[in-house]
């Protein structure tokens, strides 16, 4: 289950005014914030908060090591004026979508402790940062254009 970033009212109309100024090339200098820049501090951040499970999983198709110390988020790009990051699925060998549960809390182990909430914990505490890098970026990019 990925999170999908969303930009409050005045952060969206203060962005909306500066990329009204580059209309040819700023569906591209979104998508190369929010691809790059965006998905890797989403990424960064839900590591940070992702809970680490004290017990050793050791089965047929279960990782041997814990989400939150290996490469265990994707970040998709090609979507367009959007990131999304996920729990790594595929090869089963590295099946990491168990992250799913804690999340929303359910599972026989997180009952006790609910919802853990930590992507939508990870976006909410970077939003600003995301939302100020894009508009810099477009800003950067209007700068390039008018020079």
């Amino acid at each position: 289950m990925g999170t999908i970033l969303n930009c409050n009212y005045n952060a969206l109309k203060n962005f909306q005014e500066k990329f009204e100024k580059i209309p040819s090339r700023s569906e591209y200098a979104i998508n190369e914030y929010l691809w790059d820049e965006a998905g890797d501090i989403l990424e960064k951040e839900v590591k940070r908060r992702m809970p680490r499970s004290a017990d050793k999983h050791y089965g047929k198709n279960v990782p041997k090591s814990h989400a939150r110390d290996t490469d265990s988020l994707e970040i998709y790009k090609g979507i367009n004026l959007m990131v999304k990051v996920e729990t790594r699925t595929k090869p089963k060998s590295r099946d990491y979508g168990y992250l799913i549960f804690p999340d929303e809390g359910r599972g026989i182990h997180n009952k006790r402790k609910g919802a853990q909430q930590f992507f939508q914990k990870s976006l909410d505490a970077k939003e600003d940062e995301i939302t100020n890098g894009l508009v810099n970026h477009v800003i950067k990019e209007i700068n390039l254009i008018t020079i």
